[in-house]
């Protein structure tokens, strides 16, 4: 190892530096778990007529006639697909599926909230009290050692097995002690010792509520994921929608809903595995040497556990002693967990761009709305997921390392071609009623692969020049400011990235479907990249400007607050000052042309009137004369000439 790498293996060996990966797994699981709700409350309980079946069957045939049918620009006289075809009329009002998703966390707050007394009752844990004075002042030393907040400590004496168990809410932290690790108190101090840190470091990480909602939110939300699966084929099917188009939509449907499926219970899985490693971590570092955490997992596991790593709620001992000999791990994503990321992004943006519409108040603005919704979001919720991976990247790896950037960003790309193309049913009907099968997908990965990169890199050049506000004193706002600049930023270069496969099959049809597939997709980019060309130069003004805003912020950076503002203000001054020099230019034609009337009018007068004068701030365009010398006016002008 080198003199670096020795250099750098405080940090390396520090995972709480960054946010932990817990904590951006049940971002991700709270996401997906909503993105479920609404598109079940939405399929379900939306305010739909009787004859929908009916209304879709022929909104469907006119878009596939429509699709199929065009060829060549449209004719600016006639109307267009949407004026004969209409709005999707399965379409749900936002407020509807925001309303479902309202209910269900409140039911999941509320069984948060009252769990913990049910669980002591239910399995009748008995409160350590003054019988247990001397284990109870251990204990207690060992909290405040730990700088814990206050706990409820509970026994269960019947339990032989050597464990324990943290549980509780915001407010009442409760760990409870076996039988079995009591005993052990006095024969082995130092696994004793260890195992109560071990649940210490759950109540420090505060992921106790994160694995209680993890766990409480699957359960309720599992059978709603099942119901939704066979929503879209079986939809088509039963109302006889025999159309390429709508089958391919149905499709789309189901296999968002499998998607989602498979991401919940991984998702909750990854949680809980975390939650582990981060603890053993920070157990380690109050026990300043491993070896008695260590000698935990050297007994083997009687227990059967699944085959995949992945379907695992706890992790097994051989991980969990690897990771206390090198947390490296902790710092790094992988492919599939950035996959996830990107499929449950990209179905939550196609649900915001297509399934729902906002309030029908807004009149003609209501679509424009939604789809700055939609984006925004989007924007928003990945230039989070961006950030996190790169300060865990430059947490852990301070001097670089080649391959970091390769899996999570092709698994970000192509979770986002999934969740925003695959499974987007506009998408695929639009391709479907053109006769194309989806090959601009290759390409459209690339792109989406080669802009997450950027971002990456971006992000990785930003971050030192907002570090001092964001380990300041006002370090939350200085995160508010940071995610809405960077969400606008992304969401301005995915207002085009998101929309290329719809635009793909728009030049098909332009092209009238003779054209290869790779070919309708790159001059659809090119054309709609001219054509959203406005916020492509908004994301770049943003991306200049954002490391200049995190330079100024600091509270004792004053000299670069000016800089800032006098790097802001100089366009604007200059366009004000060519203002001001062609306004000036203008008064002084106008004056110069009053004064050769005049000329031509009173020839003793060589310079003019002295009434007529330059406005205030611009130079006079005539001889400034004395005032013992100047001539005065004459008192009235020839009728063949005006002095205005």
């Amino acid at each position: 190892m080198t003199s670096t790498a020795d250099a750098t293996a405080g940090r390396l060996r520090d995972p709480f530096a960054v946010p932990s990966g817990t904590s951006m797994r049940f971002a991700l699981l709270v996401v997906t778990t909503s993105t479920v709700i609404m598109h079940f409350v939405g399929s379900r309980f939306g305010p739909v007529p009787g004859d929908v079946e009916q209304r879709y069957a022929r909104y469907a045939a006119c878009w596939e006639e429509q699709n199929r049918d065009s060829t060549g620009l449209p004719s600016p006289d006639g109307p267009s697909a949407v004026e004969l075809c209409g709005t999707d009329p399965r379409q749900v009002d936002l407020w509807v599926p925001l309303t479902g998703l309202l209910v269900f966390w409140l039911v999941v707050l509320a069984v948060y909230w009252l769990l913990p007394a049910w669980r002591v009752r239910r399995r009748r844990y008995a409160l350590l009290g003054e019988e247990s004075a001397a284990v109870t002042r251990a204990l207690e030393a060992l909290r405040e050692r730990t700088g814990c907040e206050p706990v409820h400590w509970y026994a269960q004496p019947l339990d032989v097995r050597v464990s324990a168990l943290a549980f509780g809410r915001r407010g009442r932290r409760c760990v409870v002690l076996s039988g079995g690790l009591l005993a052990l108190r006095n024969r082995r101090p130092e696994t004793f010792e260890a195992v109560v840190l071990h649940e210490l470091a759950h109540v420090r990480n505060r992921d106790i509520d994160l694995s209680f909602l993890t766990v409480i939110s699957a359960r309720v939300s599992l059978p709603v994921l099942v119901l939704t699966v066979a929503s879209g084929v079986l939809w088509e099917l039963l109302h006889g929608l025999g159309g390429t188009g709508s089958l391919a939509a149905g499709l789309s449907n189901s296999l968002k809903g499998l998607c989602l499926v498979v991401a919940m219970p991984l998702t909750r899985r990854a949680v809980l595995r975390s939650r582990e490693f981060y603890a053993d971590a920070r157990a380690r570092q109050w026990a300043g040497s491993p070896s008695a955490l260590r000698a935990l997992f050297e007994v083997e596991e009687d227990r059967r556990r699944l085959p995949g790593r992945l379907l695992r709620v706890h992790p097994t001992a051989r991980q969990r002693r690897d990771m206390l000999d090198d947390p490296e791990p902790l710092f790094r994503s992988g492919f599939w967990e950035l996959l996830a990321a990107g499929c449950v992004l990209g179905a939550l943006y196609t649900g915001l761009a297509t399934t729902f519409v906002l309030n029908s108040a807004l009149g003609p603005g209501a679509e424009t709305a939604r789809a700055v919704l939609a984006v925004g979001t989007l924007g928003l919720l990945l230039a989070a997921v961006v950030a996190f991976f790169t300060l865990r990247l430059q947490e852990g790896f301070p001097g670089g390392r080649p391959g970091l950037l390769g899996a999570p960003v092709w698994g970000l790309a192509c979770g986002l071609a999934l969740g925003g193309g695959v499974v987007n049913p506009g998408v695929t009907f639009a391709l479907a009623s053109v006769g194309q099968v989806g090959a601009g997908l290759l390409p459209w990965t690339a792109l989406l692969a080669l802009g997450g990169y950027a971002a990456v890199r971006w992000t990785a050049a930003v971050l030192p020049w907002w570090r001092p506000v964001l380990r300041g004193p006002r370090a939350r706002a200085g995160w508010c400011v940071l995610s809405v600049a960077a969400g606008a930023l992304f969401g301005c270069v995915l207002v085009w990235l998101m929309e290329l496969m719809s635009t793909q099959a728009l030049m098909a049809t332009l092209l009238g479907g003779r054209a290869p597939e790779l070919v309708s997709f790159l001059l659809g980019t090119a054309s709609d990249a001219v054509v959203r060309s406005p916020f492509l130069l908004c994301a770049a003004l943003l991306a200049a400007l954002i490391p200049l805003l995190g330079q100024a912020a600091p509270p004792g950076a004053r000299a670069a607050r000016q800089a800032l503002g006098r790097t802001v203000a100089a366009p604007c001054a200059r366009a004000c000052g060519w203002r001001r020099r062609w306004s000036c230019w203008g008064a002084a034609r106008a004056s110069s042309r009053r004064t050769r009337r005049w000329r031509r009018c009173s020839p003793s007068s060589p310079s003019g009137p002295a009434a007529v004068r330059a406005p205030a701030g611009c130079r006079s365009p005539t001889r400034r004369w004395p005032p013992s010398s100047r001539p005065p006016p004459p008192t009235a002008a020839p009728r063949c000439c005006s002095p205005w």
